[in-house]
């Protein structure tokens, strides 16, 4: 056989029909509904996969937790690249996550975003959560997969709904849709299996604590119009749901429990 066709064969992303199939690495996602789902039993590693949701905080994080426990225990770190809010370290650490193990990192435009997940997918340090500022385009994707392969991390892609019905070279797709007890995943694709799939997973509430009604909220003493209030970081230190823009780093951010009396943030 050519050198050249032998050694393109033998990508892990060409399928051969009459070749024995390979194992694959996976990771359980700690959800026993969903790993019977999937056709690998759990989350592909050296692989980029797709959450799917109309909105953040459809349950992704909650739907995560068990499997970024478990990398993060192995010593690799949580990284997330222009989350849409403020990552509330409290209830990380709660959950099992040490708070200096995660890393918050702002890039300021698409270009910058999608090299700084490159870097991160190649070192093969940590676990990878990207929302793009801009949807990508199909051979930005590509790079991202191609430096996916690198890694034995998660490598997880955030996209919005209507990702749903574009091409992408993601290993696995899964649609979430928020429940009054979790979520309803679809399993949009899965390399080497059939889609389809709908389960419904219970999520516990451990990333999450109810919202405050804004009257409850603590304001400064003085008497407030609804044209005068401006609100301030600390007016919503209380209420993890309200995300406030301002709020986030430009740079680098450590997750520190000890700022959480004053950071806004929102954890699903």
């Amino acid at each position: 056989m050519n050198n050249k066709l032998s050694t393109l064969l033998k990508r892990p992303d060409i399928w051969q029909s009459s070749a024995p199939q390979q194992p694959r690495h996976n990771l359980a996602t700690g959800h026993a509904q969903l790993d019977g789902a999937l056709h690998q039993g759990g989350w592909p590693t050296a692989a980029l996969s797709e959450i799917i949701g109309d909105q953040p905080g459809s349950g992704e994080l909650q739907l995560l937790l068990p499997a970024v426990k478990k990398l993060c225990a192995q010593g690799r770190q949580l990284i997330f690249i222009s989350p849409p809010h403020l990552p509330y370290a409290p209830a990380l650490q709660q959950a099992g996550i040490p708070p200096e193990k995660v890393l918050i990192i702002n890039p300021r435009t698409t270009a910058d975003q999608l090299w700084s997940a490159e870097q991160i997918l190649r070192a093969d340090v940590a676990v990878l959560l990207f929302w793009p500022q801009q949807p990508p385009d199909l051979s930005q994707l590509r790079k991202l997969q191609l430096a996916a392969q690198s890694t034995q991390g998660l490598s997880l892609l955030m996209r919005p709904g209507s990702a749903a019905a574009e091409s992408s070279p993601a290993a696995l797709r899964l649609r979430l849709v928020p429940t009054s007890r979790g979520c309803q995943v679809t399993i949009i694709k899965q390399r080497g299996g059939w889609a389809g799939q709908m389960v419904e997973l219970n999520l516990a509430e451990t990333l999450t604590e109810p919202a405050i009604a804004p009257a409850e909220l603590p304001v400064h003493p003085q008497i407030l119009t609804a044209n005068s209030y401006r609100p301030r970081r600390s007016d919503f230190s209380r209420d993890p749901y309200v995300p406030v823009t301002s709020a986030v780093a430009t740079e680098v951010t450590p997750a520190d429990p000890n700022v959480s009396s004053t950071v806004p943030s929102r954890l699903h």
